[in-house]
């Protein structure tokens, strides 16, 4: 059974390393409990208990302190997300209906929310509607 259960931990330390969400990495760690009743030489269903009670502790108590430690991943904006409140310069009048501006040394299609803005003029990009920037 010692062998069954190094392989069940190493199929556990496998599957958290491709999914990295600490659950394989719990239950590779609760595997460990029966490897050493194993090796006592418990019966199989003691170490199926130790298992189940070594899991639920793992899963309950200590990977959320785990995450915990490891803090949230701050949130990754996307190129045009990041441009929303920055200020750009039209090239190309805007109106409600279309224009361009330069911003970040990019051209990008415009309209305004009301009103037409001339060649030159500094807006702020208020939203992003596909790949249209809303300018004011």
């Amino acid at each position: 059974m010692t062998l069954i259960w190094l392989g069940v931990i190493a199929a556990l330390v496998v599957i958290e390393l491709v999914t990295y969400g600490l659950y394989f990495a719990a239950l590779a760690a609760a595997a460990l409990v029966p490897l050493v009743l194993s090796l006592l030489g418990l019966d199989i269903w003691v170490q199926a208990l130790g298992f189940l009670a070594a899991a639920i502790v793992a899963l309950v108590f200590v990977r959320p302190v785990i995450t915990k430690l490891q803090g949230e991943k701050p949130e990754t904006m996307t190129n045009a997300a990041s441009m929303v409140g920055k200020d750009a310069f039209v090239t190309e009048e805007v109106s409600q209906v279309a224009g361009y501006v330069k911003i970040q040394g990019e051209t990008w299609s415009a309209r305004t929310g009301r009103g037409t803005k001339e060649v030159g003029t500094k807006v702020v990009i208020e939203k992003i509607d596909g790949v249209t920037l809303i300018v004011s």
